[in-house]
């Protein structure tokens, strides 16, 4: 069993035992270097966080952001031959100042994957400060896909420049969007653009047509659901970088190349 210098073992493994209760530890032997797995979930039930980890021959690689904070965060960590895991969390100053201790459960403990035994597509356990300023508290982390890629550059299949060239638009849309400010909107939006208007799919061809309909286009219900997602370290294809379940999809430059309003 892995130990963790700095902490308080016998309560992080009665912790631990209350999140895992008949729930065996699976057996995680992903060795993928070429590909970036992404999770969503959160830290103590309420802060939302999505992380990105590429597996290797039981090391881990990775960041993670907070949704409210949409800042990387490095990471590194093992798998240890018993199933435990430890994530290192490191600072802006390069030093460790957080860590994640859980393991890949066979089942899924929220019950999300049913019944199905799973090998390393949730990953639960406690997060905690190690100067100790706070109690350890639990997270709950879901695999929502992986992309075949760099971390350096996890957008490079649609020709993107780096990850900051995608991210920095996307996030200016997605603050707008959730501010209210339907010029800088429509201003990070390339033209033409298709979207669904009672029904029917019509062509805008400038920023003036978009604002013409901005309030049939970006329903309550479809800015809840661009909110709600999380616009970094983003899902990635030929066609774009992928926003939430595919509401929203970006180009190489971050321009919204797709509004999926339907």
């Amino acid at each position: 069993m892995i130990r963790f210098p700095g902490s308080n073992f016998r309560t992080l493994a009665v912790l631990l035992a209350m999140l895992l209760p008949m729930h065996a530890q699976s057996a995680c032997t992903w060795n993928e270097p070429g590909r970036i797995w992404d999770y969503t979930g959160s830290i103590d039930g309420k802060y939302p966080i999505r992380m990105s980890l590429v597996f290797g021959a039981g090391e881990l690689n990775g960041v993670y952001v907070y949704a409210s904070q949409l800042r990387d965060i490095r990471i590194r960590g093992q798998i240890g031959k018993d199933g435990n895991v430890r994530i290192d969390e490191y600072g802006s100053d390069g030093r460790i100042s957080a860590r994640f201790t859980g393991a890949f459960p066979e089942r899924d403990p929220q019950g999300r994957y049913g019944d199905s035994v799973l090998a390393c597509e949730v990953l639960v356990g406690i997060w905690q400060m190690l100067d100790g300023k706070r109690a350890p508290v639990p997270f709950y982390l879901s695999a929502e896909g992986a992309i075949s890629g760099k971390l350096s550059n996890r957008y490079g299949a649609i020709g993107a420049t780096s990850n900051q060239a995608v991210h920095a638009p996307a996030e200016h849309f997605w603050r707008a969007l959730k501010a209210g400010d339907r010029n800088a909107v429509a201003a990070e939006i390339r033209y033409p653009i298709k979207v669904t208007l009672n029904g029917k799919i019509k062509t805008l061809r400038n920023a003036a047509e978009l604002l013409a309909v901005y309030d049939a286009v970006f329903t309550p219900d479809y800015r809840k659901a661009i909110a709600a997602a999380i616009p970094r370290n983003m899902f990635v294809r030929d066609e774009g970088a992928m926003l939430g379940n595919g509401q929203v999809w970006f180009g190489a430059n971050g321009k919204v190349i797709a509004l999926n309003n339907f």
